[in-house]
């Protein structure tokens, strides 16, 4: 298989020690999910993860432009590559499900390529002007960081607009596998970040145990709602009509409350194994490799698992076996 496989982690304070084991088995790039309301802060942990680690590429995805400053996470951008020297990625993103979690609503496709834009820029050591004024990273050696900086910066897309920007000025793009057996639209270099769980001999779908494990991943195909692949199914149109239920101000949160680390009861209360089966990338190790020669023939050069529930190492481990690390 020439697709890589990596990870994309929902920060915790146990992350740095996961991104190690991934490390150790393997994983070419580990990437911490930036959501301020729900995960714990991607670029402390991933400084932590730098000093266990020597090979595995380290990033976060994705930085939101409504979140920080442009300058803000060049900086951070600059201090991690000092400590992990050609290991870092960023990837920036419109933030919808972190954006919601705070009562807002993500970035607009214009503000994301400027930001990309003004982010290169800055990291190269360029002066750059925003709203009206100039300005530039001004570190000097005796602050440890030393530009110009070189890193791939990505970007999340998932639609046209998306997908425009990420042909502009992108080096590369993460996307989830929403085309189906289509192309994704990019020429370059695509990760493709899903979630899903190893069924151990005898385990079915709905075993707890296995509900247990993917489903705070899983759960996330309940909140796409009929834009996802449970469309119809009885699981997402009760999930869907308890969602419409609620006041409108108050959809948003309570649909992504607890966004790929943890189960709401709401999503407990419409977690089945079909969800499982049709929602995720689960199955015996043999049908876990099938489901990712789809993927690469769909145009992914790198799969970013997300690992799930309490037992992240044992995800992570079991995925890379099936994988065929």
């Amino acid at each position: 298989m020439a697709m890589e496989l990596a990870c994309t982690l929902s920060t915790s304070i146990a992350t740095p020690e996961h991104i190690r084991i991934a490390e150790e088995l393997g994983y070419v790039s580990a990437w911490c999910h930036y959501s301020p309301a729900i995960y714990a802060d991607p670029w402390m942990m991933l400084a932590l993860a730098s000093e266990r680690t020597s090979r595995i590429g380290l990033g976060v995805a994705v930085v939101v432009p409504r979140f920080r400053h442009v300058a803000d996470i060049a900086s951070s951008a600059a201090t991690l590559t000092q400590l992990a020297p050609g290991r870092v990625t960023v990837a920036v993103g419109a933030g919808f499900s972190s954006a919601a979690l705070l009562g807002g609503r993500g970035a607009t496709w214009a503000s994301v390529e400027a930001y990309v834009t003004n982010l290169r820029a800055l990291l190269a050591g360029e002066q750059i002007e925003l709203d009206g004024r100039k300005m530039s990273l001004l570190h000097s050696k005796e602050s440890g960081i030393s530009l110009p900086v070189d890193i791939p910066i990505w970007v999340a897309a998932h639609g046209p607009k998306g997908f425009g920007v990420a042909s502009r000025v992108a080096d590369g793009v993460i996307t989830n596998p929403t085309h189906g057996n289509e192309k994704v639209p990019f020429q370059g270099t695509c990760g493709l970040s899903y979630y899903g769980t190893v069924l151990e001999p005898g385990e079915t779908y709905d075993d707890p145990a296995v509900l247990e494990r993917v489903g705070p991943t899983a759960a996330l195909a309940l909140h796409m709602g009929p834009y996802g692949p449970l469309a119809g199914s009885a699981e997402e149109t009760g999930f869907t009509a308890r969602i419409n239920a609620l006041p409108e101000e108050e959809r948003l949160v309570a649909t992504h409350r607890g966004h790929l680390i943890s189960l709401t009861e709401l999503d407990r209360q419409f977690l089945t194994g079909n969800v499982v089966r049709d929602g995720t990338l689960s199955g015996k190790p043999a049908e876990v490799r099938a489901g990712l020669d789809a993927l690469e023939e769909a145009g992914a050069s790198r799969f970013c698992y997300t690992p799930g529930g309490p037992d992240i190492p044992r995800e992570l481990e079991a995925f890379a076996k099936a994988f065929g690390l």
